[in-house]
């Protein structure tokens, strides 16, 4: 389940301890996934790219910390247990998401293809599917271009 303690104990352990993200040039992912080995390999990759990694293992949890906190990116792993990454997508379009959402999934590329396919259709901002095993270098140039344009965004919204 979801914990506040939990959560932020595991951003700072990706940031500088004590820091807030927001007051350095850290970017801030939510890793959904139930997976603990599949969790701790893509917040490793996110934390050497710039990101502080939060971790939600299910649905439930994912919509607790989404209804707290923004991202700059989230990871969506399909299989979620009892449940699936589409019902995230919904999640997501209900509560009006923009932030950038990368598919990760060890599903038939024809699976992964219709939830992008499905998430776009629901005004989602879904990056193209990553496969497991996790392709390395893949997720590394996805999350290093999307920290890239967060990067840009805030700069253009607060100018020096």
């Amino acid at each position: 389940m979801f914990s506040p303690i939990k959560t932020a104990r595991q951003a700072t352990t990706n940031a500088d301890a004590g820091s807030d993200p927001s007051a350095t040039n850290l970017s801030s992912l939510l890793v959904i996934e139930d997976a603990l080995i599949h969790s701790t390999i893509i917040s490793r990759i996110a934390d050497k790219v710039g990101f502080t990694t939060t971790t939600a293992r299910s649905l439930e949890d994912a919509c607790k910390v989404l209804s707290i906190r923004r991202f700059d990116c989230i990871t969506l792993d399909l299989g979620l247990g009892e449940r699936v990454g589409a019902d995230v997508l919904g999640h997501l379009s209900a509560i009006r998401c923009r932030t950038p959402v990368i598919v990760i999934s060890g599903s038939e590329k024809a699976v992964c293809d219709e939830t992008v396919r499905i998430g776009r259709a629901l005004d989602l901002n879904i990056c193209e599917s990553v496969p497991k095993p996790i392709d390395i270098k893949a997720l590394r140039e996805t999350l290093a271009h999307i920290r890239r344009q967060s990067l840009l965004q805030k700069l253009a919204s607060n100018p020096i």
